[in-house]
């Protein structure tokens, strides 16, 4: 088993482990009520947005802004193969791979990374897929995900908080 370094972190133990676990559920839960309540029903969008931030980004607040515009913008490029060549025709389909592939290249040369990052290429990815392509209401996709977003944002910004008035002060070094 290796020591971790100052830049990772053990993992928790199994009884925070569980805890977080709950807080978890009760997090999904409280969103899954919210987002019925205002009759929402792209979850799958909502949860994409919290795993990649959670999971890629790590919570980093700094990188939680640039991590919805990604998302947004990869709704777009999807809704653009989607809507464009319903309105256009073939010119549609071609100015929609237009598109899709300056936001891949920015993506790729890591250009304008506040807008064009990964979080771009998974929606494109996944709201992209010809399942979800044809039926999705990129609106409500959007919308979702602007509220999942703000809704576990403030959760995660809140038991931020809570954990650091309730662990203790860090050991001045000498």
């Amino acid at each position: 088993m290796s020591t971790p370094t100052s830049e990772e972190q053990a993992p928790p133990s199994l009884l925070n482990g569980f805890f977080i676990l709950l807080i978890v559920v009760a997090a999904v839960v409280g969103w899954i009520a919210i987002g019925a309540s205002l009759h929402l029903s792209s979850f799958y969008a909502s949860f994409l947005f919290v795993w990649y931030w959670s999971t890629v980004e790590k919570l980093d607040f700094k990188k939680f802004v640039p991590s919805m515009i990604g998302a947004m913008l990869g709704i777009a490029c999807a809704w653009s193969l989607h809507a464009l060549p319903a309105a256009l025709g073939t010119n549609g389909i071609i100015l929609a791979i237009a598109i899709i592939l300056a936001a891949l290249y920015l993506v790729i040369i890591d250009r304008l990374p506040f807008a064009f990052n990964p979080a771009l290429t998974l929606y494109l990815t996944v709201v992209a897929a010809p399942a979800l392509l044809e039926t999705s209401d990129f609106r409500e996709l959007a919308l979702a995900t602007l509220l999942a977003g703000g809704f576990f944002g403030i959760v995660i910004f809140a038991l931020m908080f809570i954990a650091s008035k309730l662990s203790p002060p860090a050991a001045a070094e000498s």
